[in-house]
């Protein structure tokens, strides 16, 4: 036979549970029903042209901005999205050493001559082109120096010839002189 005691034990434990259970309702009714319903309260959603300031300047930045997609890596119409300012030109879209900007050949006209000369695969080989045509005419000129050394010391052992090889000369000069802007306008074609 159960004795009182015992049957007093399990009807503080009995009483214990049940309080427990009553506690553990309210506890949900206030988590569940406290709270707004999913939907009520509207998240706000991140759009990408917010980081840009509404300024009349930066219009065309946050209009592109907008319709750009947000998510992957897209480039829409092979334009890159891109949300920075410019410290020189203070404009969104692009960063200080861009080409986009409009202050970057200001300020960069050296290196990029420096870039498209090292850069450029054709730039040894019409370096190496003028070298030896400069090396060619050179030669030419040397040569032609020495025919009029050699023509000097003809002509002073004879002074009839002398008024034809001047003529020689000059016609030879002219020549050359004509042959040479000849040569500058193909060059300024090309």
């Amino acid at each position: 036979m159960a004795s009182p005691e015992n049957e007093k034990g399990r009807s503080k434990s009995k009483k214990k549970g049940r309080e427990v259970e009553r506690v553990q309702v309210l506890k949900h009714y206030d988590t569940f029903y406290g709270q707004a319903p999913p939907g009520l309260i509207k998240e706000e959603e991140e759009h990408p042209e917010d980081c840009i300031p509404d300024l009349p300047e930066n219009r065309e930045a946050r209009e592109f901005l907008s319709k750009a997609p947000s998510k992957g890596l897209w480039m829409p119409l092979g334009k890159e999205v891109k949300v920075m300012k410019c410290w020189r030109c203070k404009t969104y879209g692009h960063r200080t050493g861009d080409r986009e900007c409009p202050l970057f050949v200001t300020g960069n006209a050296e290196i990029e001559k420096f870039r498209y000369i090292h850069e450029d695969p054709m730039h040894n080989f019409i370096s190496e082109k003028r070298k030896a045509e400069k090396l060619e005419r050179v030669q030419q000129l040397q040569a032609l120096l020495a025919l009029s050394d050699s023509s000097t010391s003809s002509d002073s052992s004879s002074s009839s010839s002398d008024s034809s090889s001047d003529e020689k000369q000059k016609h030879k000069k002219r020549k050359k002189k004509s042959h040479h802007k000849y040569k500058k306008k193909r060059k300024h074609k090309h």
